[in-house]
């Protein structure tokens, strides 16, 4: 902060009109009050002259140095000059300059002037102009004794003007407090450099605490030697207390976020070892279940075909019956295990160098009858030059089957589309279908566990509910991606797609 900017603040808060000025006398900035006076912005009257605004001041023409031999003297001056308007009026003005530094420039207070007596007490008008500032401002000695101060400062000590002149910090303060204040001046009048919003704080009568931002400057002479101390003191106890306050609420904050952040890793703990014994159950479980079925169906079917004696048409049905649902006991255990090992990562893939093409016409082969029967035309559009890509014909060939399966079984009249191509880097396969299609606001769950959706019209078609999920994580595992896209009463399509560019 150069000195110029401490005496900037003084002007922004300066009801009259302020200028800085260099030693040539070229405006450098100016406050707001300046267009009430003279009726220029300051962006009009930066970098002009002084004239501009108001005459020559100085009694003694041939001086050119009168002025600022004054303010190097005594650090300030009062006097009057004969102000023009931007609108050519003329009217009389009272300056008060007081120097920045010694080739720094000075700070211009202005004030349209009254009709004043012939006789001009100037020092009880610049204590006047002081008392108009709400910050308190000080002017002190090379011993450190106050030498002038405005209203706001002597009401902060509770104290009339004439008890604070003359004095110093020790004369007014508690000692250790003085003790501080005194040496920052000493630091000041010894280095020349000024302290900028330091922020102290004092006891006040009530018990409770005062903070202040002070900012101090050393005062110079023509010469350029110190001649004492310059200081602003502005009240911050409500903004030191806003930050005291945000400080400790941002400390219980973190605190309650690392709290309850170690809660939820607690939980996530748990419920991953949840979900691992739930995964290592439904796999134990699933296999134990496999060879007493697999016997029970040897069983059954024996029976069925009459190899254990005759049978007549209802025994024939009843086990029809069950064989189909051994059957479909069977597929249910075998969706739970595949569903287990893949969310696991337990699922070993055999992976090699594939055409897709081909394996979408071995499966549609095994579909030429069903879609016969319900009488559903088959558009099969596949593209020629499908690269291969890098995938395991078994799983593959389960994902295609659970697609053509669901678009059979939900599509009862129309027909079922089958597309592959070559997109964006990526071997994309669609089957589409031409039957009920599904709600927007339902398409987010279709992939998920256990999920089935069809019709309100339609019974739910039985089913694990597990297929769809199985074919995402496959899809997934492989690299690739799965999506759906459809429209309530006209259809739905199925996408998956496999990358190109990694093959083995």
């Amino acid at each position: 902060m150069e000195y110029s900017e401490f005496f900037k603040s003084i002007m922004s808060i300066m009801p009259t009109a302020s200028l800085l000025v260099d030693k040539s006398r070229t405006i450098k900035d100016c406050n707001d009050g300046v267009k009430n006076v003279f009726g220029y912005t300051c962006e009009e009257i930066v970098g002009k002259k002084t004239e501009l605004l108001y005459g020559d001041r100085r009694v003694n023409k041939s001086d050119r140095a009168e002025l600022y031999n004054r303010l190097a003297r005594d650090g300030y001056h009062i006097g009057s000059a004969r102000g023009t308007r931007k609108d050519g009026r003329n009217m009389p003005l009272d300056l008060y300059t007081f120097i920045i530094k010694e080739d720094s420039g000075a700070l211009v207070l202005i004030k349209e002037a009254q009709k004043l007596p012939a006789e001009i007490d100037t020092a009880r008008l610049l204590q006047d102009l002081l008392d108009t500032i709400p910050d308190m401002i000080y002017f002190k000695d090379t011993k450190n004794r106050f030498i002038m101060v405005n209203k706001a400062h002597a009401d902060a000590l509770g104290l009339r003007f004439e008890e604070i002149i003359g004095k110093t910090d020790l004369d007014l303060f508690p000692k250790e407090l003085a003790d501080r204040y005194f040496a920052d001046d000493n630091i000041i009048l010894r280095t020349g450099k000024p302290v900028l919003d330091k922020i102290e704080s004092a006891p006040r009568p009530d018990g409770g605490i005062t903070y202040v931002s002070t900012t101090k400057v050393p005062r110079f002479d023509k010469d350029g030697s110190i001649v004492g101390t310059i200081g602003i003191t502005r009240n911050v106890t409500e903004r030191v207390t806003a930050e005291e306050e945000l400080r400790v609420y941002k400390e219980r904050l973190e605190e309650l976020v690392k709290d309850r952040t170690r809660q939820l890793e607690e939980q996530r703990e748990k419920l991953l070892r949840m979900y691992n014994l739930k995964s290592e159950f439904t796999s134990m479980v699933s296999h134990e279940l496999r060879t007493p079925l697999a016997v029970i169906k040897d069983g059954v079917s024996v029976v069925s075909e009459g190899s254990a004696g005759e049978l007549n048409d209802q025994q024939k049905n009843f086990l029809g019956m069950a064989l189909a649902n051994i059957d479909r006991l069977s597929r249910l255990i075998n969706d739970v295990l595949d569903l287990s090992k893949l969310e696991t990562k337990k699922m070993e893939f055999r992976i090699v160098k594939g055409n897709l093409n081909e394996l979408i016409d071995d499966v549609l082969k095994s579909y030429e009858h069903i879609l016969k029967k319900k009488g559903l035309r088959l558009h099969k559009k596949l593209d020629p030059f499908l690269p291969l890509v890098r995938l395991d014909p078994d799983r593959i060939t389960q994902v295609f089957y659970n697609l053509m399966t669901n678009a059979v079984k939900f599509t009862d009249e129309g027909f079922i589309g089958v597309e592959s191509k070559t997109l964006k880097g990526r071997v994309t396969i669609s089957v589409e279908d031409t039957g009920q299609g599904m709600r927007k606001e339902d398409l987010y769950r279709i992939f998920e566990k256990f999920e089935q959706i069809a019709p309100a019209d339609r019974a739910k078609a039985p089913g694990t509910g597990l297929g769809l999920a199985i074919c995402k994580q496959i899809i997934e595992q492989l690299g690739g991606r799965i999506w759906v896209e459809s429209e309530f009463g006209k259809g739905s399509k199925f996408f998956f797609s496999l990358p190109i560019k990694e093959l083995i």
